[in-house]
């Protein structure tokens, strides 16, 4: 009996020395995969998003982003970040975007986004009710001086509230 006994405790303390192992095993693959995912967006200088109150966009709800550039010998990519849902009524939304630059000036502009084929089809990343689209405004842009630059982003389109907008936010990055 007592040799029963010892082999039952010699099997439990394997099984959790094995249940040990698996989840050290598990933290470093995905500790090392977080690691790889975030070196990989060497290009990114800026991104931020910002939600919807209630998925309800309002002409005075305005998102603001304000990005520091410190290379301007640099040429960059802007795009806009769309987060919408399939009930999103519009192939396109109209936005005003208008930048501050570090002395002060500002200059606004309207631009199309345009969110879907004719057919209907969404373009970008689509799962479950969510569609999420990196729009591009501007290639190739230059900086003419260091510092904070705002960025503002408004709904611009004949309906006030835009419903189903989920999220808008800003992605400056390097151009390769």
């Amino acid at each position: 009996m007592p040799c029963m006994v010892l082999k039952t405790k010699y099997k439990l303390s394997s099984i959790h020395f094995l249940v040990k192992l698996r989840v050290l095993i598990a933290l470093v693959v995905n500790f090392s995969l977080a690691m790889l995912l975030s070196s990989c967006d060497k290009t990114r200088v800026f991104e931020q998003n910002q939600q919807i109150k209630d998925y309800k966009w309002q002409y005075d709800d305005a998102k603001t982003f304000t990005a520091e550039i410190t290379d301007t010998n640099q040429h960059y990519n802007l795009y806009v970040n769309l987060r919408h849902s399939f009930q999103f009524d519009w192939r396109n939304t109209w936005v005003k975007i208008t930048t501050t630059f570090p002395d002060g000036k500002s200059v606004e502009r309207r631009v199309n986004l345009v969110l879907s084929e004719p057919d209907g089809h969404w373009l970008g990343d689509c799962l479950g009710d969510n569609c999420d689209m990196q729009l591009s405004i501007q290639q190739n842009a230059i900086f003419p001086r260091p510092g904070k630059y705002t960025f503002k982003i408004a709904q611009d389109m004949r309906v006030n509230p835009l419903t189903a907008i989920k999220s808008v936010g800003l992605r400056i990055e390097k151009n390769q």
